[in-house]
């Protein structure tokens, strides 16, 4: 009998101390952060300080080694609209990282923003691949381990599982993060070979860009639009899968 006991205590220890730990949203999030950042135009004034003129939208980081992030590719269409429109200060396309990370609160944030000309898009799955002229990853103008990239889920998530993006809308100069359920899946344009995932929670404008992720980390997709008229309440977001087509491109 206290063979029987100590046996059936064992094969509970190994059970728990084999299976995987569940990772909090609160957890996942604060890493997330790490990976995203906003999409701006932004230009240096006469006093040799960076002014971020206008800031687009979303993107998160893809690839440490060749220092490359992924927006909507409408994103940097309505960001050369910008560029085009400002003649008093002609500014570049950029991304920025606070030198504290984003968990810091302030009026005040102490940053380095990194420029880029190069990006890959596809105007029909609405995504687009860009590389930085430096990689931030390997800067010296950074702390080492302050940001990275995130890994993909490619599969089909069901119906009903949960789903957070993390993206810089309404001009907001720092992430937030709002927290819903996939609703469904549905093909909304003429590259039919990549379905968008339909969240239950409305997207701010701005928000474009931003990773969509379960909540043990995997990105699943990303913003691409929000519901208007009869899909209001609805945010639709690009299957990840479509990201990682376009990033094997050269």
């Amino acid at each position: 009998m206290i063979s029987a006991r100590y046996a059936f205590a064992f094969a509970i220890l190994f059970v728990l101390g084999n299976s995987p730990v569940k990772r909090s949203w609160v957890e996942t999030i604060k890493d997330m952060k790490r990976s995203v950042v906003p999409i701006v135009c932004g230009y240096t004034d006469s006093k040799g300080q960076w002014v971020i003129a206008d800031i687009e939208g979303t993107g998160f980081f893809v690839d440490h080694r060749a220092g490359r992030f992924v927006t909507a590719s409408h994103v940097l269409d309505s960001l050369d609209t910008f560029k085009k429109q400002v003649s008093e200060h002609p500014c570049e396309s950029a991304i920025y990282i606070p030198n504290e990370g984003w968990e810091k609160v302030g009026k005040v944030i102490d940053f380095e923003y990194f420029t880029f000309n190069k990006c890959i898009r596809s105007a029909s799955a609405d995504v687009a691949v860009c590389t930085l002229i430096e990689n931030p990853f390997t800067s010296p103008r950074l702390a080492r381990n302050l940001i990275q990239e995130v890994s993909f889920d490619a599969g089909t998530v069901p119906d009903g599982t949960g789903a957070a993006f993390t993206g810089f809308p309404l001009q907001r100069t720092t992430p937030i993060t709002s927290i819903g359920s996939v609703a469904g899946r549905a093909i909304t344009d003429d590259d039919n070979r990549w379905f968008s995932y339909l969240l239950d929670k409305t997207a701010w404008p701005g928000a474009s860009g931003s990773p969509v992720f379960t909540e043990d980390g995997k990105v699943i997709g990303m913003i691409t639009r929000t519901g208007t008229d009869d899909s209001a309440g609805l945010s639709f977001a690009k299957s990840s899968a479509a990201i990682q087509n376009l990033l094997t491109r050269k």
